[in-house]
């Protein structure tokens, strides 16, 4: 049921609905607003007081916002002390009409306990001021708006009925499809669709036969409806009822058969208004038909279908003129003269005989009605001292608080609170509208004033509606905000009256940061050392892609955003990076990310300074944990305060150079040999190499010369192509020569390497095939060693280069030779010989040098060895032919030495050209036309003579 609490009908006369002080002492403080109910001269006390209300106008009046509160209303005596005994309103009904509900208006009735001319009061208030309870007075209830459906006695009712068979109850409206038993004649064919709508409202009371049959058999008072009516003393005024008939059967002036409706008043007399008693069926039908005896085309009577007066063929016979088959509601107005000051009963009371089913509608049941008219609207008034604001977590009863961090674009609540006269507790009966702004309190150059408030603080938003306090708020109101920009540092400023000149003016004790709820934001350059934005640095591949040097800078772009994604234009923080976790190459630490010097424009700030010191891959974030400082002390935690972003992927960051250095002493060997000794020279043109090879450590570097420690595993790109070997002489002729292997390039997986020249590497002197022939000179030689790194060579990035090679000249004399630096321009000579066929033969041979002017033998020379196969014949002479001599030995040492020869024999006598295949070092241009190997004429069968004796032999 809609409980429909009797509330309407005068014309509410809100003439001057202006707000007024209350005259007289506050019902109660729990209640916000009231209305004065101007009763007239003339009213006794008794009298039912009737006046439409509309809440909604009432609450524009008194500058209210917020929804009425349907269970608020009270109605109060004159004393503004006690309520009302007997008082109900509905939504329902308004200017004496059915009304729709839930639109804050309706008809207000209550029972006149002072004589008028007097003043009730109406109390109401709005849902925000919190729930009240149901009114709990009783009900007039004459409308039977209160008790709900199938209510049989409800309040202000009895009832009683004599089989269950019987309707007895409040009904709701309802079209119901009805039957009858008995022969029906002309409209009388069941079955009937009934109409059931109440006379005004949503219920009216139903009792009769309408939904079964009579009991079979029964004759009597099925249903008896009574309440009791106190009749004021004086100006007792009416009684006034609607009612409805309907069904099948009949009755008649005067009868007391079949089934009719009689209403009776019972007090000191007894006044029947409706039934055969009264002789009123024209005026007021109390049966659905006239007459004692079944309908016919010449009478009226039972069997037809609310016939009335009419016969079968709808003629009416006494007058009437409704038509057949109708259903109206009838009114009747009885005086109360009679019975005035008397407590009486109103009876009201169904009779049936058994067949043919008729049933009755009661509704608006009303007396002695005296029009009201409504007074001037008022708030309870309490002019606070000051205001203040602080978060809802905030203690009951707190006079200050902190408000912590908030977030722009998402909606939060703060408690505010009006102060008493000084200052020193919560107003609790403070009510009204309030006018509420958030201030941008950053700067402070203005004087601090009473209340605690700067007029260089400006207004950021103010609350739209003004928020309301309401009676239930007991002085502290929680308001919802929502600021879409970001402000450092705001303060809430409530203001009293929220319209006009405010004269109560209070800015809250704590400030607070809105802070953007996220920062979106990117790494990019220009190209990879230059800031700027033409390329993205997301690349997180080992190979290929954008890549920018360590230590480079590059720009960092950032975007404040409220939580709805717009962004918020106010922001002009420094966010830091933070979160770095390194995510190339595996294993990786991270390094130092810099954001450098951020620049604000429109809620985007951006550094072009930023640096990372590392090579790699990184995963970051970037948060502003400053913006919010000034809630570092209130208890807003880091987490609220600090501005947070998304991780983002930043890289592939390389090295900015290679930085190498001298990891040993490297030594040549002299010689070319460790093999032989003593050793004191090298021969220009003989290969020399390494008895300890150079080993280098190469340093992976960003911009500031800082090792970067993740060029490692599957970053690391050197390999034995990357690195540059670099020989210079002193003196720089005769020229150097080189044939080098592959070095060998290795990982120290921390930044570092090591690169190892390869072991089989020889160095040269190159040899001039012709005179002038280079002096002695001791040998002074430097390696440099450099790497670069070509893999990240593109557009906007290029080769990773060595600024630092490392340099190995043995402190600047070169680098050291195991026996001496000293080399030599060589050759090697062969001597003619000539001896007996009979004899082996020795061709001598000498190893020499140049000193700068002339040839010398070089005693020093105690390596250069020398096999038989290295010597070859020709140009076999007379009787020598090949095979009669042989190479039996080569013999060498301190520089000079012999090829041996077999003697070819008797009858082996000749000639034969030896050449000894020597190294190009101690080859010779022996015939002028480039070097050649040293030869020789060993001669046999010739032998020297001019001497007169028998055998001469030479011994050497």
């Amino acid at each position: 049921m809609l409980t429909k609490r009797w509330l309407v009908i005068v014309a509410c006369a809100l003439t001057a609905l202006t707000v007024s002080q209350p005259v007289f002492a506050w019902w109660n403080t729990g209640w916000a607003y009231r209305v004065p109910i101007n009763v007239p001269a003339g009213a006794s006390v008794n009298s039912t007081v009737k006046v439409d209300v509309d809440f909604a106008a009432l609450l524009t009046a008194v500058g209210a916002v917020g929804t009425f509160d349907p269970a608020s209303w009270r109605v109060v005596r004159a004393d503004d002390t006690t309520l009302a005994a007997t008082q109900e309103w509905t939504d329902m009904v308004y200017g004496g009409a059915s009304d729709p509900p839930g639109n804050s208006r309706g008809e207000l009735r209550f029972i006149l306990q002072d004589a008028g001319p007097t003043t009730y009061y109406l109390y109401f208030d709005v849902l925000a001021s919190g729930p009240k309870p149901a009114n709990p007075q009783p009900p007039i209830n004459g409308n039977f708006e209160v008790g709900g459906t199938g209510t049989q006695s409800p309040p202000g009712w009895s009832a009683t009925k004599a089989n269950p068979l019987f309707d007895a109850q409040v009904r709701p409206p309802d079209i119901v499809s009805v039957t009858t038993d008995g022969a029906t004649v002309g409209n009388g064919t069941p079955p009937k669709l009934t109409d059931g709508t109440p006379y005004t409202g949503f219920y009216s009371y139903l009792l009769g036969a309408r939904t079964n049959n009579e009991p079979n058999g029964f004759v009597g008072q099925a249903v008896t409806l009574t309440r009791s009516i106190a009749v004021p003393a004086t100006n007792p005024g009416n009684l006034v009822f609607r009612y409805r008939v309907e069904g099948w059967d009949a009755s008649d002036n005067g009868a007391s058969d079949f089934d009719y409706l009689r209403v009776r008043l019972i007090g000191s007399t007894t006044t029947t208004l409706v039934g055969p008693g009264a002789n009123n069926y024209t005026s007021y039908p109390f049966s659905p038909n006239k007459g004692l005896n079944q309908a016919s085309n010449a009478r009226s009577g039972w069997g037809q279908y609310n016939g009335w007066d009419t016969d079968t063929r709808g003629i009416h016979h006494a007058g009437m003129t409704l038509a057949r088959g109708s259903e109206p509601w009838f009114t009747v107005t009885a005086p109360l003269a009679a019975y005035a000051g008397q407590t009486i009963t109103l009876e009201i009371m169904a009779r049936s005989y058994f067949e043919y089913r008729s049933w009755y509608h009661i509704d608006d049941v009303e007396w002695s009605v005296v029009a009201a008219t409504l007074g001037t609207p008022s708030t309870r008034v309490v002019t606070p001292g000051g205001f203040n604001a602080y978060d809802t977590t905030t203690a009951l009863g707190s006079i200050t608080g902190f408000i912590k961090t908030k977030i722009a674009g998402q909606p939060f609540n703060l408690d505010l609170i009006a102060l008493n006269a000084t200052k020193t507790a919560i107003e609790t009966g403070f009510v009204g509208a309030v006018k509420v702004e958030l201030l941008n309190a950053s700067n402070n150059s203005g004087a601090l004033d009473a209340n605690g408030c700067r007029n260089t603080w400006t207004t950021i938003q103010t609350l739209s509606p003004n928020p309301v306090f309401a009676a239930a708020d007991q002085g502290r109101k929680t308001v919802s905000f929502q600021e879409n920009n970001a402000w450092k540092d705001v303060r809430v400023r409530v203001s009293y009256p929220a319209t006009g000149t405010p004269t109560v003016v209070g800015c809250s004790t704590d400030n607070f940061a809105i802070r953007p709820a996220t920062l979106v934001w990117s790494a990019t350059d220009s190209d990879w050392q230059t800031a700027g934005t033409t390329r993205v640095l997301n690349n997180g591949l080992a190979n290929g892609g954008v890549v920018h040097k360590a230590g480079q800078p590059f720009t960092l772009t950032a975007t404040a955003k409220n939580a709805a994604g717009n962004v918020t234009a106010n922001y002009d923080g420094a966010p830091s990076v933070v979160a770095v976790s390194c995510a190339l190459p595996t294993g990786c630490s991270a390094g130092t990310v810099s954001p450098g010097t951020w620049t604000a424009s429109g809620g985007t700030v951006v550094s072009n300074t930023a640096t990372y010191s590392e090579v790699g891959v990184i995963s970051a974030q970037l948060a502003d944990a400053t913006f919010a400082a000034v809630d570092a002390a209130d208890g807003s935690t880091a987490a609220e305060r600090t501005i947070p972003s998304a991780s983002q992927t930043v890289g592939r960051f390389v090295p900015d150079h290679f930085e190498l250095s001298a990891a040993n002493v490297p030594v040549f060997k002299t010689f070319g040999t460790t093999a032989c000794s003593p050793r004191s020279f090298t021969y220009i043109g003989q290969p020399f190499g390494y008895s300890t090879v150079p080993v280098a450590t190469v340093y992976a570097k960003n911009a500031a010369g800082q090792t970067t420690m993740n060029y490692a595993g599957s970053l690391w790109k050197l390999t034995a192509s990357s690195v540059s070997q670099t020989y210079i002489s002193i003196p720089a002729t005769p020229a150097l020569t080189t044939v080098l292997g592959a070095p060998t390039v290795a990982s120290n997986n921390d930044g570092t390497g090591t690169i190892s020249v390869n072991s089989s590497d020889t160095l040269a002197y190159t040899r001039p095939p012709s005179a002038p022939w280079p002096a002695p000179f001791n040998a002074n030689i430097t390696l440099s060693v450099s790497v670069q790194d070509a893999s990240e060579n593109g557009t906007g990035q290029g080769i990773i280069t060595t600024t630092a090679p490392a340099i190995f000249n043995g402190g600047g004399s070169g680098i050291a030779f195991d026996s001496g630096n000293a080399f030599r321009y060589g050759r090697l000579r062969l001597s003619n010989a000539h001896g007996s066929e009979r004899l082996p033969l020795k061709v001598p041979m000498n190893a020499e040098w140049f000193d700068g002017t002339v040839f010398r033998a070089n005693t020093d020379d105690n390596c250069s060895s020398f096999t038989p196969s290295q010597v070859s014949f020709s140009n076999w002479l007379r009787n020598l032919n090949p095979g009669e001599t042989t190479v039996t030995a080569v013999n060498f040492a301190n520089g000079q030495g012999s090829i041996d020869l077999s003697a070819p024999g008797v009858g082996n006598s000749g000639a034969v050209t030896v050449t000894l295949d020597v190294p190009t070092w101690l080859e010779f241009p022996w015939a002028g036309a480039g070097p050649l190997d040293p030869q020789a004429r060993a001669t046999f069968g010739i032998y020297r003579g001019g001497q007169n004796m028998i055998y001469w032999r030479e011994r050497y």
